[in-house]
């Protein structure tokens, strides 16, 4: 091949592909500022499950409503609730909706906003037959918590208690039913949806004195400059009655 026709074809590939690179770049950062990256774990209701094949819940109403202030499209991302603080760490996405809390061990990994919700009790559910009404009764005992919830977090500090972690209130309370577990700890708002359907007759239920669950939006360090939007939208929203419609629809305290 001629040396210079061999050169003007490399030329034009390489602008072809330069071209194509930031035309690809310029794509991505118009989708940044159209979409808001939402990942979330649709097991536990009533903050995030699937009904009618479509994600819904608490959290995502609420981060939702912040999308729409901040005039981005939402792009949810289910996952395995032990999953989404990686993705979030490395920018798979953007923000975590999913009934999270707050921990100074999570918070090093990621940001969080202010609570939106407080004071959500833990609860100590056991069969009415055989009850525990504290914490040093399930000592040489097993206890059911959801895997990575506050429940979870709080009994890992009880020594002497074996802990079987579960992924779903549902798949708790069959683990306690089934004899697999003497109690199952859980924050309330957590457990009223099946205590509203089932009943409370077959169940002790006490509160754990000052042990209580908070929920919040965390977001990727990669994307810290969505912090101060995200909690301008949630002051507003609780501000102006959002949030409390938002409590009262999905019947939570």
């Amino acid at each position: 091949m001629n040396k210079n026709i061999y050169t003007a074809l490399l030329a034009l590939i390489i602008s072809t592909t330069t071209l194509w690179y930031f035309a690809k770049r310029q794509k991505a950062h118009e989708n940044y500022h159209e979409q808001l990256i939402v990942g979330t774990n649709s097991d536990y209701y009533p903050y995030s499950f699937i009904s009618d094949d479509k994600i819904q819940g608490f959290d995502i109403d609420l981060i939702e409503e912040v999308a729409k202030r901040l005039d981005k499209k939402i792009t949810l991302q289910d996952m395995p609730f032990d999953a989404l603080i990686p993705a979030a760490q490395i920018g798979q996405i953007q923000v975590i909706a999913a009934g999270i809390t707050s921990t100074p061990e999570r918070a090093e990994r990621i940001i969080f906003t202010e609570p939106y919700l407080q004071q959500d009790p833990l609860l100590i559910v056991s069969p009415k037959e055989h009850a525990i009404t504290s914490i040093n009764e399930l000592e040489n005992k097993t206890a059911v918590v959801n895997e990575g919830y506050m429940a979870d977090l709080y009994m890992s500090q009880k020594p002497g208690v074996d802990l079987l972690r579960l992924a779903t209130p549902t798949e708790a309370f069959l683990a306690l039913e089934s004899g697999r577990a003497d109690a199952f700890i859980a924050a309330r708002n957590s457990v009223k949806a099946f205590f509203d359907k089932h009943g409370t007759d077959k169940f002790s239920i006490v509160e754990i004195p000052d042990a209580s669950d908070s929920y919040s939006f965390a977001i990727s360090p990669k994307y810290q400059e969505l912090l101060e939007p995200i909690q301008k939208a949630l002051n507003d929203i609780k501000r102006e009655g959002v949030l409390q419609l938002l409590l009262e629809k999905w019947k939570l305290n």
